[in-house]
């Protein structure tokens, strides 16, 4: 890596020390993202119990849950 990821630049923007202790965690810096999900497993349910605590279980299942499953299944690996 040639510059900071996303997460790192977030943390300095908003001067915290870690992600939780923002008031917008879990948020999607902290999505799952991974290439050849099938081939290469990636644990996502501590980010959707983070993101069900947050919102609830109902506008989880609603608004997210597709969402986090596609982006982790489709999407690309990214920092």
């Amino acid at each position: 890596m040639t510059e900071p990821c996303n997460v790192y630049r977030c943390i300095e923007e908003k001067s915290i020390r870690i992600c939780s202790d923002c008031a917008d965690f879990p948020c999607d810096n902290l999505h799952p993202y991974a290439d050849k999900a099938s081939q290469v497993p990636h644990n996502s349910k501590v980010f959707n119990l983070c993101l069900i605590r947050k919102i609830g279980l109902e506008p989880w299942a609603k608004d997210k849950a597709k969402s986090v499953k596609d982006t982790y299944f489709k999407g690309k690996f990214s920092l």
